[in-house]
């Protein structure tokens, strides 16, 4: 396995889509520092993303744009799935979503050191039908 930043950040995607928390501990440092949707460090960031796997059980993600700056990998990804479970307190709608999420990857070593999450929850409540309908003018 490469160490490259970029090939780092794509084997990640690749353990979100086939998940298992386990093969996380081999890409990412025990010390991993966590922003935003990705939690403080390693614990919350499976957490989060087991929180997605629970309401969206197939949900894949695309990396679309990986850029790639030193240590810095930059990723704009298109995930995919069905909503079955609950998430954000709306339980399982079997309704289809799509939607767009940006990380910060920085890699030390060969592995993830810190993360930084961004989603587009809006879109994706939206599509779930958690939001209400604006009311024709």
């Amino acid at each position: 396995m490469s160490d490259d930043p970029r090939s780092v950040a794509r084997r990640f995607y690749e353990v979100v889509n086939d998940w298992s928390p386990d093969k996380l501990d081999a890409i990412c440092s025990p010390d991993l520092r966590g922003h935003a949707g990705a939690g403080a460090d390693l614990a919350h960031l499976k957490q989060s993303i087991a929180s997605f796997k629970d309401a969206f059980p197939d949900l894949r993600g695309e990396p679309r744009h990986l850029v790639c700056e030193g240590d810095l990998v930059s990723t704009w990804v298109s995930y995919e799935g069905t909503h079955r479970g609950e998430f954000a307190g709306v339980p399982g709608s079997g309704r289809p979503v799509k939607f767009v999420a940006w990380d910060l990857i920085r890699v030390e070593n060969g592995r993830i050191a810190e993360i930084t999450q961004y989603c587009d929850v809006f879109t994706l409540m939206n599509q779930m039908g958690a939001l209400p309908t604006a009311a024709p003018a």
